[in-house]
């Protein structure tokens, strides 16, 4: 039996684009060959869209960089910044003006004080049309919670300012993920999906060197090496590229269905 985690956003699908139908397919037929199907992504839980990745039907979820995982749509770990923590990022976000939002496992939380000023931005747009209710600020979940519960931080640049000073200030104790198109990730030091693929792996008793990971961008350079066989998709980045056992096709060019085809999964 061979475990496969796919990331999501560029490997599975784009934004608004679709799942290609070769995916499903190739997916279904792994599992009914005896294999083990898992997302495994950057996206929190509450950011994994039902219609069109989980009616997919996955063994589980390793989610926010390796910090959440899931297994027949049971929770397995669930890793959440500490209130020292979110307290610390609140003060160097507000100093340095920093859009963000916080990323859980129901909620997807941003700041109204640097918010405020970009209300239209791209990506915020796009989190609250996939989030809806869902997508709540800092201070509502404070007054009505009582806590906030966040696996991870995106940020994105505001007014084309680069981030890489605010970066600097985290990387001693977390891994800062900087994305081609001016979004970053930030998740304490250790949590990636490469530990977060291992974590999965050892619960349905696969050792890692029997798991293999699909992947296209920053965020999946350590699941591709870490994984018995790294593919990189056609369209991917040149780092996850370089650091893949495999190149396969784009991704709307049968991509997966081409790899899994390729090392015999079905």
């Amino acid at each position: 039996m061979k475990a496969v985690f796919f990331d999501i956003d560029g490997t599975l699908f784009i934004q608004n684009k679709g799942v290609p139908k070769s995916t499903i397919e190739a997916i279904k037929k792994i599992q009914k060959n005896g294999h083990k199907a898992f997302i495994c992504t950057g996206r929190s839980r509450a950011m994994i869209p039902q219609n069109p990745i989980l009616d997919i039907g996955f063994d589980g979820v390793v989610g926010a960089c390796g910090a959440y995982g899931e297994l027949d749509n049971q929770v397995v770990f669930d890793n959440h910044l500490s209130d020292i923590q979110l307290q610390k990022m609140y003060e160097i976000f507000r100093r340095y003006d920093t859009m963000y939002i916080l990323e859980g496992t129901e909620y997807i939380y941003y700041d109204e004080v640097t918010f405020e000023d970009n209300p239209d931005d791209w990506y915020v747009q796009l989190v609250k049309s996939m989030l809806k209710e869902r997508f709540i600020s800092v201070q509502y979940a404070m007054k009505h919670f009582g806590k906030v519960e966040a696996n991870k931080v995106s940020l994105a640049e505001k007014n084309g300012i680069s981030n890489e000073p605010l970066y600097d200030l985290f990387r001693t104790d977390y891994e800062v993920l900087v994305h081609d198109f001016k979004v970053a990730e930030i998740v304490p030091k250790g949590c990636h999906k490469a530990k977060g693929m291992e974590r999965m792996c050892n619960q349905i008793g696969v050792g890692i060197c029997d798991s293999i990971a699909v992947g296209d961008s920053i965020n999946d350079v350590d699941m591709l090496r870490a994984a018995g066989i790294g593919i990189c998709m056609g369209n991917g980045t040149e780092i996850a590229k370089k650091n893949a056992d495999y190149i396969t096709k784009d991704l709307y060019d049968d991509g997966i269905y081409h790899a899994l085809r390729h090392f015999g999964l079905f």
